[in-house]
């Protein structure tokens, strides 16, 4: 699909150029299966762009900062710096992890995700009540 001519139809970049999005506005597309999400793809594989596993909220990255710590510093492998560490988790979580709709229990902590999407979003991070 060639994209370069395309303009958006809808939202805030209404009437611009496809071309001139923000790429986390056209993963945002995509995940939330907007009603340009075709175009948005294409855009993306254009730029040579790809989309994520799973995406990690700014808030999770806030909360794990303050509540994880420990299990980060505790779990991590080698170098892995936070966010590293909890898109690998995260993934671990919604894999083997104890899930009651989008909460999963892992490891000591409760990660609450989106999973509405093409991708799961971790969208917060706390520790578990039994970890206290």
């Amino acid at each position: 699909m060639d994209t370069h001519g395309y303009v958006m139809q809808t939202g805030v970049h209404k009437d611009k150029r496809i071309t001139r999005v923000p790429v986390g506005y056209l993963k945002w597309m995509v995940n939330a299966r907007h009603s340009e999400a075709g175009y948005a793809e294409a855009e993306l594989a254009r730029r040579g762009t790809v989309t994520p596993e799973i995406d990690i909220s700014g808030h999770a990255i806030d909360r794990a900062s303050q509540q994880a710590l420990e299990h980060w510093q505790q779990y991590r492998e080698g170098d892995e710096g936070l966010h590293a560490w909890l898109c690998r988790v995260a993934m671990e979580a919604l894999k083997a992890g104890t899930r009651r709709g989008d909460k999963v229990d892992y490891i000591g902590m409760r990660f609450v995700f989106a999973l509405d999407g093409v991708w799961p979003v971790l969208k917060t991070v706390i520790r578990s009540k039994r970890s206290h």
